[in-house]
């Protein structure tokens, strides 16, 4: 499982570069127009990314548990029939 989270980390990592890029390129920015961020900045942006993956990451959680506790459940069969049912199921048999 770490290594699947991994190669999405790569995967979503890259994804980011490419699109960062061709808004750049879409907006004719070179890298010599590009001004460099400071350290404090650079915290800023590794604190907000670090946030948003843990609330992915509880998000993802939350979806996952009831998938697995429905799949625990066994489908009860319908307790009220209706009198139109009871006929059909008698003239079917």
């Amino acid at each position: 499982m770490s290594d699947n989270k991994k190669n999405l980390e790569q995967i979503s990592s890259s994804l980011a570069k490419l699109f960062i890029l061709d808004a750049f390129n879409k907006h004719n920015v070179s890298s010599e127009h590009r001004r460099q961020l400071s350290d404090d900045e650079k915290q800023q942006l590794k604190a907000l990314v670090g946030n948003l993956q843990n609330q992915v990451n509880e998000f993802l959680e939350k979806q996952n548990q009831p998938k697995v506790a429905k799949a625990n459940k066994t489908p009860e069969p319908p307790k009220n029939t209706t009198l139109r049912d009871m006929l059909k199921n008698r003239k079917k048999s």
